[in-house]
């Protein structure tokens, strides 16, 4: 393996995964530490890959916020595609949710504060996220949000392109907003839904819907009420149970119109007036995915090739748009374990059912109609009144 990238020497591997490979680096120029995610050789050559691969870059990269892990280069080393970030010391608010469960109603309302102050930037340029979730949300150890991938934004001038695979869900299920689900047009109001249902999570401890297939997800977003958060925390304000409601109405011209209206409401309220940062403690672990950056312990400074590779099925301490679809089977777990919508795979073809039966193509059709994959919904009529109608059939 290589041992050097440009000008940066590469000190260990942090995650890999279909798309690629994310390695800690280091500038000796200017003394500092960096995240490089590199293009997988095997899809340095298709051309889409790269141009959705850099897009995630130069979208990073036109946001200058302390709330947006930055970009600091895209380069090209003899064929290899990668673009180098701001390196991170902390963890993905989605690892710290599955080991403490639920976070306190202060904490959670500045997660969301801070979350709100980085899109409300991204959304000023005409960028908008498709993917806000727990995953993609770092924790610093100094209390600080940091808004991490941006491999499927959108930007006011590119609405049209189709950068996602075909089958590939744009987005996360169960943090979809209802018109991503019905496809229709998408703006910055469909990340305050998302942003709105990472805070019924930290508050509840649980997602508001829980189907296990996607599409049943999608069904549910766009469909199920949400269940009333103060009935499953009694510690949540009326002023934040407000505040949430009003993020996770169906019809988003009943959300806020933007982050700053959100902002504006969440500093008037008196856990947020009182200031300070988030009083989490990120665990930093030796298994940390791409945005997650940690202190290398001076036994890893070494060459590449002497690093022991992240194992696969390791604590996902954070979730990114580096997609599962190329990784190796990973070892069988212990015993089966319910698995959570944070672990759950946005590719498409992981839902179960007979195949060439009417489902089966109604749940290929319906998820792709819904996402934007066929030119106009009305192609597939059965896939959008299994969407919109009351009951669905098997």
């Amino acid at each position: 393996m290589r041992t050097r990238l440009g000008h940066y020497d590469i000190v260990a591997e942090l995650g890999r995964g279909g798309m690629g490979v994310v390695y800690k680096g280091h500038e000796s120029s200017l003394n500092r530490y960096v995240a490089i995610k590199v293009l997988a050789d095997s899809l340095a050559h298709d051309e889409g890959v790269k141009e959705r691969f850099l897009r995630e870059a130069r979208s990073m990269a036109a946001l200058n916020d302390p709330h947006i892990i930055q970009i600091y280069f895209i380069g090209d080393d003899e064929g290899q595609t990668y673009f180098v970030m701001e390196f991170v010391e902390g963890e993905s608010l989605g690892s710290m949710l599955k080991r403490e469960g639920k976070l306190s109603v202060e904490q959670s309302a500045k997660v969301i504060q801070q979350t709100a102050l980085g899109l409300s930037t991204a959304h000023d340029r005409g960028v908008v996220h498709r993917d806000i979730k727990p995953g993609n949300l770092m924790i610093t150890s100094r209390g600080n949000v940091k808004i991490a991938d941006f491999g499927i934004a959108l930007s006011n001038h590119d609405l049209s392109k189709k950068l996602t695979t075909t089958g590939e869900f744009v987005g996360t299920p169960g943090y979809l907003s209802p018109e991503v689900c019905l496809g229709k047009p998408v703006d910055q109001r469909s990340d305050i839904f998302s942003l709105g249902i990472v805070m019924f999570e930290m508050l509840t401890g649980r997602m508001p819907f829980t189907d296990e297939s996607p599409l049943g997800l999608m069904l549910e977003v766009v469909k199920a009420e949400i269940p009333d958060v103060r009935e499953i925390n009694a510690d949540v304000d009326p002023e934040i149970a407000r505040i949430l409601d009003r993020m996770i109405a169906k019809d988003p011209t009943e959300r806020y119109q933007n982050c700053h209206e959100l902002v504006a409401e969440l500093n008037a309220h008196p856990l947020v007036m009182r200031g300070g940062p988030i009083m989490l403690q990120p665990k930093i672990s030796t298994a940390a995915a791409t945005m997650i950056g940690q202190k290398t312990p001076v036994s890893a400074q070494s060459a590449l090739p002497s690093t022991p590779r992240t194992p696969i099925g390791v604590v996902p301490s954070a979730h990114t748009r580096i997609t599962p679809s190329g990784l190796p089977s990973p070892p069988p777990a212990a015993a089966p374990v319910h698995q959570s919508v944070l672990d759950r795979t946005t590719s498409s073809n992981t839902t179960r059912t007979s195949p060439g039966s009417k489902w089966h193509r109604c749940c290929i059709a319906a998820i792709n109609c819904s996402l934007c994959m066929w030119p106009s919904p009305k192609f597939h009529p059965i896939a959008v009144e299994q969407i919109r109608s009351p009951s669905v059939s098997t």
